[in-house]
């Protein structure tokens, strides 16, 4: 019986002790009940904070993408601008080359036509060709030196120099060209009264040769042009007769 008691007691503990944790009372809501109300909160609260985070990280996201889309937008217009500025340097630099263009054009145009009025102005100078203008314009020569014998003999030796080396070697083409500014041409012969003039009265043209202004002797073609190669040569040889004549006066 004792042990009957004992039993009845502790199954009525155990009884009350499970009313406790599992079921509510008057007294106030089970021990379950707390955890769980406990639990709810808690959970309620973490998923407030979650949310929070949540809509802080996704503010926090939009603000980064504004700021990355505004520097996109501000490294485009910048782009934008630079490129327009090249644009427009280009521009600049494309309409200064056109008038120094135009401006060497003009300049070129000049210059040929200064060096046209010049040529004709020379040939104008020699109104009469082969023998007959030869010995005029060394006649011009002789005047014009007088006074001045040795400058008379360096000129009239030099002309025959060159037609010599011409006769000599007539398939020779740079004895046939004689460059119009050529400073021992110059000072020998050139810058003589009827020194260039010679040269023109003896069939030499005025030509340009490489971009270079020559007197040229231009050979006709020996085997198309007898004739005009023989009236050629036979003008160079009486060229260098009268020159050597005039050098042993």
């Amino acid at each position: 019986m004792p042990r009957v008691k004992n039993v009845v007691r502790m199954y009525k503990a155990l009884e009350q002790g499970v009313a406790i944790v599992f079921n509510d009372t008057d007294a106030g809501p089970s021990l379950v009940s707390s955890l769980r109300s406990q639990i709810q909160r808690h959970t309620e609260q973490l998923n407030a904070q979650m949310e929070a985070h949540q809509s802080q990280q996704q503010l926090e996201a939009e603000r980064l993408a504004k700021e990355k889309l505004l520097a996109e937008e501000r490294a485009n217009q910048q782009r934008l601008l630079e490129e327009q500025k090249k644009r427009e340097e280009e521009k600049e630099l494309a309409r200064q080359a056109e008038e120094a263009r135009k401006l060497r054009v003009e300049e070129e145009q000049r210059a040929l036509e200064v060096e046209r009025q010049a040529d004709q102005e020379l040939l104008a100078l020699v109104p009469t060709l082969g023998e007959e203008g030869v010995r005029e314009q060394v006649g011009r020569m002789r005047d014009a030196l007088k006074d001045d014998k040795a400058a008379l003999d360096v000129a009239l030796g030099s002309l025959y120099t060159l037609i010599e080396q011409i006769v000599r070697k007539p398939e020779e083409i740079s004895f046939r060209r004689v460059r119009r500014d050529h400073p021992k041409f110059m000072e020998d012969i050139g810058r003589h009264v009827g020194g260039r003039e010679v040269l023109i009265a003896a069939g030499f043209k005025l030509e340009k040769l490489d971009g270079v202004p020559c007197f040229f002797s231009k050979e006709p073609n020996l085997e198309t042009d007898m004739d005009g190669w023989s009236n050629w040569f036979d003008g160079l040889k009486k060229t260098l007769a009268v020159i050597e004549e005039e050098m042993i006066k």
